[in-house]
């Protein structure tokens, strides 16, 4: 007899607390991996964590993320938002970082369709105040198998950000505007035993200044382990030609963690 779905709602939230959340602050926001199949009709999907520790130190740690939308024959509207907060008493936030982007897609046929998106961000981490984004674009799949889709897309974008002054150097610009390109390939392929490889790549230079790019490489491995759990693996690198004179032009972020559905 499978399991209830009181169950692997319990299952669920126990694990959304014990496991880490990936990074979802990039200065690239790797959107596409919040809905890599399209469903018809309202759709809805929310994570969330909440932990903390009184003693020796006190932290206090919550994270949510999640896509709310509607898909009809050729319109498909999102909302798409996440966020975390890591903090100990008495002292600054360690980490803080949230987003929301509204995203509009028309399918002009079953393989091309626009986006169109609004954007705004913030990240402790990449000393981030805020970020504005407003972009629009065309997206083609190339291929489209029973196991294989390959899709690769294209626009442009306005960048406008406002960096922390207190964080970053004495001849760091706070406030970087800039058009961009908004190219982005995705590739999705589905095994015979049921794992799924997804490997989506954004390149984004600046319009005015080709030597000013930024780059992000997201790579996920979902493997069944039981007809309900899954295990999955991440692995994002993110490149930028031109950080401020205190942060890394790299960054590799790598996870592991389960993940449950029912049906």
């Amino acid at each position: 007899m499978p399991p209830r779905p009181a169950f692997h709602l319990a299952t669920l939230a126990a694990l959304t607390i014990l496991l880490p959340t990936p990074g979802i602050g990039q200065v690239i926001l790797n959107t596409e991996r919040f809905q890599i199949d399209e469903v018809d009709g309202i759709h809805v999907g929310v994570d969330a964590s909440l932990s903390g520790q009184r003693g020796n130190t006190e932290l206090f740690d919550v994270s949510s993320s999640g896509i709310v939308g509607i898909l009809t024959s050729r319109h498909w509207i999102r909302t798409i938002f996440g966020g975390r907060y890591l903090a100990q008493e008495g002292k600054e936030a360690i980490l803080d970082r949230q987003f929301v982007q509204l995203r509009y897609s028309y399918l002009l046929s079953p393989k091309l369709r626009t986006f169109h998106f609004v954007q705004v961000q913030s990240n402790e981490t990449l000393l981030l105040r805020n970020r504005w984004l407003v972009g629009t674009g065309v997206r083609y799949s190339l291929v489209e198998t029973e196991r294989t889709r390959f899709a690769l897309g294209t626009g442009m974008m306005g960048e406008w950000e406002r960096l922390d002054p207190a964080k970053v150097g004495a001849d760091d610009p706070t406030s970087l505007d800039a058009w961009r390109l908004a190219n982005l390939g995705v590739l999705i392929r589905d095994f015979d035993s049921g794992a799924r490889l997804v490997n989506i790549l954004y390149v984004q230079p600046d319009v005015e200044d080709l030597g000013d790019v930024r780059i992000l490489l997201d790579a996920g491995l979902s493997v069944p382990v039981t007809e309900w759990v899954r295990t999955n693996l991440s692995l994002e690198w993110r490149h930028d030609t031109r950080p401020v004179s205190t942060l890394e032009s790299d960054d590799l972020i790598f996870g592991m963690g389960l993940g449950i559905s029912f049906n």
